[in-house]
């Protein structure tokens, strides 16, 4: 039976609040103000906050402006 690649951990693609702010290239009192907003999706573990990789993707694709066309 050949065995593949291990499985990602779930725990590796969590991020912490510094982390979240360097990817973001805001300061961390900007992250835990976006989270008291509910404006980013968070987790608790362990009384810490933790954010999936994909969430913070997800934030950042949100908030995209498309460029307005000339005729408008």
């Amino acid at each position: 039976m050949p065995i593949g690649p291990p499985t990602p951990s779930p725990a590796r693609n969590l991020l912490t609040p510094d982390e979240v702010a360097e990817l973001l290239r805001v300061s961390k009192t900007s992250v835990y103000r976006l989270v008291e907003r509910r404006a980013i999706r968070f987790y608790r573990v362990c009384g810490l906050l933790r954010f999936e990789r994909d969430d913070v993707h997800a934030f950042i694709g949100d908030g995209c402006v498309e460029p307005m066309g000339e005729n408008q």
